[in-house]
């Protein structure tokens, strides 16, 4: 297959992304504004309403809150913020979530599409277990698994385990329930990662080096 019908198809995907970047840039300064009021009110509940339900208990309200010069000056910068650059992401593919920005003038991608087996990213790194597994490839799911995990884990380990173990049904259950939610919301830091799941569950993630690989899911 030429390039040209690939790049043809990521170009027409993008195209209803690119109609509606205007919209979504003014919703965010509108979000903005609705959280700087939230903060000039020290309206703590307000204030958590506007955060992803992963990470609410990881912010600090009392800080943020703590004082009427304090909430000022919070206020301030999330109503006339220095940049705002929505976010999106875009399938390629049922398992290939891709992250696009807007730059102001047309949205882009935020990561190589070309890429099967990404691992630079969290949501690139749980994309990647969900093909790995599909296409039963082993020595990428190896690769995926933390330091720790992998020595003493070998490929036919994974195999067997996906296949034909025990946990087989559970296993692949747990890839489809992953699959459905790689598109919403990752909370992370520079080091850890949590995506919810839905019903107490979560898939949790750490960095290796340049590399994000899967704790569980």
């Amino acid at each position: 297959m030429s390039l040209a019908r690939p790049h043809l198809v990521l170009l027409l995907a993008l195209l209803p992304a690119l109609a509606c970047g205007r919209r979504e840039l003014r919703e965010l300064s509108r979000a903005s504004d609705d959280v700087a009021t939230a903060v000039r009110r020290g309206d703590a509940r307000a204030l958590s309403q506007h955060v992803v339900v992963g990470a609410r208990h990881r912010v600090d309200y009392a800080a943020i809150l703590a004082d009427k010069q304090q909430r000022a000056s919070w206020a301030r910068g999330l109503a006339r913020p220095d940049q705002v650059r929505p976010g999106a992401t875009l399938f390629v593919a049922p398992d290939q979530p891709l992250s696009v920005v807007w730059t102001g003038q047309a949205w882009v991608f935020a990561e190589d599409p070309t890429l099967l087996y990404d691992q630079s990213s969290p949501r690139a790194a749980l994309r990647s277990l969900v093909r790995a597994s599909t296409l039963q490839r082993w020595d990428v799911l190896l690769a995926l698994a933390p330091e720790r995990y992998r020595l003493g884990l070998s490929e036919d380990d994974l195999r067997r385990a996906w296949t034909e173990g025990e946990y087989a049904s559970a296993l692949q259950t747990a890839r489809e329930r992953l699959q459905k939610h790689l598109a919403e919301p990752i909370v992370h830091d520079a080091h850890e990662a949590v995506l919810d799941l839905g019903d107490g569950e979560a898939a949790h993630l750490e960095r290796e080096g340049s590399r994000w690989v899967v704790v569980d899911f």
